[in-house]
C-alpha cells in the first residue's frame, strides 16, 4: 500500500538522485529533516552540495543500497522496472513511490500553485517564484532547471508552494492544485502518449483537479480547446479575444516591451518590460501577471520586478563571448522550441550557426519532418548524433538523409558532425557569430569543447 502521508518516515532513498528532478526533491527532503540516500549511475559534481548537506550517495544502482533503515523508496521516470534497488525495495516490503507522487506529498496543507505545458514552464515558474520572492513573500519552491537568481532548483519557505509539473509521464496528475498555469499543449512525449488526442486528454483531467483557477495561453489551440470545457479558467495571449492580452510588443536584444490589457479586471499596465528574448517570454511573464493580478498583487509592482529575473540556466542563457562570438546554451529539444529559440538569435542581426543535438530516438523519428521546419532563421546547421536518454535504438534513422534533406530546404550550409568528429566543428564559426548550442543531453559539453578549440584558433594556435 502506497503511504498518505510522510509523518512516520526518518529514511527516504531516491534511486536516479542524479537527474535534475531528483536532485530538487532531494533538496526538500533534506531540508526538511528526512536522512536521504540515492544512487545513480555515476556521483557526478552536480551532486557535491547534496552529499556536502548528508545525503549518501551511491555510484551505480546495486540491491545492497537497500537496507533495513530505509523506510520509502522513490524512483524517477528514467528508472525502469527491473532496476535491482527497485526490485530489492518490493522484495522487502519498502513502500515505492514515484517522484511526482512524493512531490505531491509534500505540498500538502499548502496552498499549491502548479505550472504544467509542452513548453516555457521552466521559465515562467522561475519566473512566478522570484517575482513573490522579490515582493516579500516566501514560497516554498520547486523548478525543473536552476533559477540563475537564487542559484537553487528547489527551497522551502513559509508561504504558497509552487512547483513545475511535468507532463511527459502523466505523473502532473498526482497533483491537485488550488491555481495552475498551462503554457501550451503540443504534439511531445509520443513515447508515453498514444497520439496529440491523448496528450488533450490528460490535460483536460489535470485542469479538471485544479481547485480554484487555472490560467492558460488562449494563442494555443489544444490549450484553448482544453480551456473551453471549464468555466474556472482565464486565457491570455497576444490575441485581443483573451481575458489578459500584450499589445504594443517591440522586441530587441535587450528583451522586450509591451501593453498588458487584463480585461477581466479592468486594468491597463503600461511599458511592461521582461529582458528575456523572445515572444514566447512576453507570453510567459503575462501569465506570470495575469495570475498574481488574480490573488491580489499589484501589476505595477509585479512589473518592477521582472526587470531583476535573470532567467533559468540553459534557457538561452550566455556561456561565453569569445573575440566578439556570442555561445549560447539552450535546452530545447522540440520543434518548437526551437523556432523560439532562434527567433530569440536573430534579434542581435549576426550570423546564427545553430549546433542541434537531437533528443532520443522516438522523438526524432515521431517528428523529423517538423524538424526540417526548425531552422529557417540560421545560416548554418550542424546536427551531431542522437542522444538516446538510455533509449533503446528502435529503428535505423539516416542522418546523413535527413541533414540532406535540411539542406535542400534551408539551402544554406547543414553538417552532420558526430561528437567524436567535433574537432572540425570550430573552424566553421566565424568572429561575431551567435552560435546556439540546442538539445537536452550533452550539447553543454560539446559547446565547451568547441569554445576551447575555438579559443585556440583565435590565439593562433
Amino acid at each position: 500500500m502506497k503511504p498518505t502521508s510522510l509523518q512516520s518516515m526518518h529514511r527516504i532513498h531516491l534511486i536516479g538522485i542524479g537527474g535534475i528532478g531528483m536532485n530538487g526533491l532531494a533538496c526538500l527532503l533534506q531540508e526538511k529533516g528526512f536522512l536521504v540516500s540515492g544512487s545513480d549511475l555515476a556521483v557526478s559534481a552536480y551532486l557535491t552540495p547534496l552529499i556536502a548537506k548528508g545525503t549518501i550517495v551511491h555510484a551505480g544502482h546495486h540491491a545492497d543500497n537497500i537496507t533495513a533503515d530505509i523506510d520509502l523508496v522513490c524512483y524517477s521516470s528514467a528508472i525502469k522496472k527491473d532496476n535491482p534497488e527497485l526490485q530489492e525495495a518490493y522484495r522487502r516490503n519498502i513502500p515505492v513511490l514515484k517522484r511526482a507522487e512524493l512531490l505531491a506529498l509534500l505540498t500538502q496543507e499548502k496552498t499549491l500553485i502548479t505550472v504544467a505545458g509542452s513548453h516555457g514552464k521552466t521559465t515562467t515558474t522561475a519566473l512566478l517564484s522570484f517575482v513573490l520572492q522579490d515582493l516579500g513573500y516566501q514560497p516554498t519552491v520547486f523548478i525543473g532547471g536552476v533559477s540563475l537568481n537564487s542559484g537553487q532548483i528547489a527551497w522551502w519557505g513559509k508561504d504558497i508552494f509552487i512547483v513545475e509539473v511535468d507532463e511527459s509521464d502523466g505523473s502532473f496528475l498526482y497533483f491537485k492544485p488550488d491555481y495552475a498555469i498551462v503554457t501550451n499543449i503540443d504534439k511531445e512525449h509520443l513515447d508515453y502518449y498514444k497520439d496529440e488526442e491523448d496528450i488533450k486528454r490528460h490535460f483536460s483531467r489535470f485542469v479538471s483537479a485544479v481547485k480554484r483557477l487555472t490560467i492558460g495561453c488562449g494563442d494555443d489551440k489544444n490549450t484553448r480547446c482544453v480551456l473551453a470545457d471549464y468555466a474556472h479558467t482565464l486565457r491570455y495571449g497576444l490575441l485581443k479575444e483573451n481575458a489578459a492580452y500584450a499589445e504594443n510588443v517591440v522586441s530587441s536584444s535587450d528583451g522586450s516591451i509591451y501593453d498588458a490589457v487584463l480585461t477581466h479586471a479592468h486594468k491597463a499596465v503600461q511599458k511592461v518590460h521582461t529582458p528575456l528574448l523572445g515572444t514566447h517570454n512576453v507570453l510567459n511573464s503575462l501569465a506570470v501577471l495575469t495570475l498574481l493580478d488574480q490573488l491580489g498583487l499589484d501589476p505595477e509592482k509585479v512589473k518592477g520586478s521582472f526587470n531583476k529575473f535573470k532567467g533559468t540556466k540553459r534557457r538561452f542563457q550566455v556561456k561565453e563571448v569569445v573575440d566578439e562570438t556570442i555561445f549560447i546554451d539552450d535546452y530545447a529539444h522540440h520543434p518548437s522550441e526551437i523556432r523560439a529559440t532562434l527567433s530569440s538569435a536573430s534579434y542581435f542581426n549576426r550570423r546564427v550557426v545553430a549546433i542541434f543535438e537531437p533528443h532520443r530516438y522516438s522523438r526524432f523519428a515521431a517528428l523529423s519532418e517538423e524538424f526540417k521546419h526548425s531552422f529557417d532563421q540560421t545560416d548554418v546547421v550542424v546536427v551531431t548524433d542522437i542522444y538516446s536518454a538510455s533509449e533503446p535504438k528502435t529503428k535505423e534513422i539516416d542522418m546523413l538523409q535527413f541533414c540532406d534533406e535540411l539542406q535542400k530546404h534551408l539551402r544554406k550550409p547543414v553538417y552532420f558532425m558526430p561528437k567524436e568528429k567535433q574537432e572540425t566543428l570550430a573552424p566553421i564559426i566565424q568572429k561575431g557569430d551567435i552560435v546556439v548550442g540546442l538539445g537536452a543531453g550533452k550539447i553543454t559539453e560539446v559547446l565547451d569543447e568547441l569554445i576551447r578549440r575555438f579559443k585556440k584558433i583565435q590565439a593562433g594556435n
